[in-house]
C-alpha cells in the first residue's frame, strides 16, 4: 500500500529542526474526513503553537468551526525533542493526566502497546462540568523525537469513526 505522508506545511512544522532526519508518516486518506480536511487549506484549518522546550503543537481541523477553539473533530499532532530526562512511550502513558482534556470523569484504556509506542483511548462522556470526549491517542518515539498523534471528538465517536481513527493511528510511525 502507498503510505501517503502529511501534507508538506504541516511535515515542515513538525520536523522543522534542519539536522533533524526523523518524519512521522501517517496514511489521512484512511478516514475519509481526515483527508478531506488536510486536502482543504482554508483560514482556521490549522492551529499551531510552540511548545516550551522547543515542542510543537498543531490541531488540524476535521469538524467544526475553527482548529484553535470551536472544533468538534480533530488530528492533534505533538512533536517534542527528546532529551536526557524525557519519557518513553510507555511513561508518558502511564503518566498521562485525562483531566489536561476534560473536565469530566473518564476512563483510559490501553489499545496496544510496542516498544516504540503506545495507543490508548479516553472516553469522557458529558457532565455538569462540560460535554463529553472521545481521544484515541499514540505515542510514539523516534531516537531524537517524541510524537503524540490525538484524534478527538466532542461528544461520543461512532463505531466506524472510531475503526477509522484507528487505522490512521496504526499507520502512524516513525522513520528516518
Amino acid at each position: 500500500m502507498h503510505q501517503a505522508i502529511l501534507p508538506a506545511a504541516v511535515l515542515a512544522v513538525l520536523c522543522a529542526t534542519p539536522a533533524r532526519a526523523e518524519k512521522l508518516e501517517l496514511d489521512h486518506r484512511l478516514y475519509t474526513p481526515l483527508h478531506q480536511a488536510m486536502e482543504k487549506h482554508g483560514e482556521g484549518t490549522v492551529h499551531f503553537e510552540t511548545r516550551p522546550g522547543g515542542g510543537l503543537f498543531d490541531r488540524i481541523l476535521v469538524r467544526g468551526e475553527s482548529a484553535e477553539s470551536n472544533w468538534d473533530e480533530a488530528l492533534e499532532l505533538l512533536v517534542a525533542p527528546r532529551k536526557p530526562r524525557t519519557l518513553t512511550a510507555q511513561q508518558w502513558y502511564t503518566q498521562f493526566k485525562p483531566s489536561r482534556e476534560t473536565k469530566c470523569p473518564a476512563a483510559v484504556s490501553l489499545i496496544e502497546e510496542t516498544e516504540a509506542a503506545v495507543t490508548f483511548s479516553v472516553d469522557a462522556p458529558a457532565c455538569g462540568a462540560g460535554p463529553g470526549l472521545t481521544g484515541l491517542y499514540k505515542v510514539a518515539t523516534g531516537k531524537t523525537t517524541l510524537y503524540l498523534v490525538a484524534a478527538k471528538a466532542k461528544g461520543a465517536m461512532t463505531a466506524e469513526q472510531r475503526r477509522s481513527w484507528l487505522g490512521v493511528l496504526a499507520s502512524a510511525r516513525v522513520s528516518g
